[in-house]
């Protein structure tokens, strides 16, 4: 069994990392014109920021999507939160 709190972080960084590349890619499209609409490099080389966001669009979606289906998977509905495991002592 996977742990929970785990898949929680990955999950949260994943949600944070693709609202934030896909802004960042946004920007390169409509600000910076280092790409064009179909998300294709107008420069000859660009730069390893701009790699890097193309990268992080891509994958940070699939690791949102795999954490999500391993928590849902490990027990629980997607909505408990860690502090629903707290054994009581009634």
């Amino acid at each position: 069994m996977i742990a929970r709190r785990p898949l929680w972080a990955v999950l949260g960084a994943a949600v944070v990392l693709w609202a934030g590349s896909w802004r960042i890619m946004h920007l390169e499209v409509t600000r910076w014109h280092h790409m064009d609409a179909r998300l294709r490099f107008t420069t000859p080389s660009p730069g390893l920021p701009v790699i890097t966001a193309r990268v992080v669009a891509g994958a940070a979606p699939l690791a949102a999507l795999g954490a999500a289906v391993l928590l849902a998977r490990s027990g629980g509905s997607v909505a408990d939160g860690p502090a629903d495991r707290r054994v009581r002592t009634d």
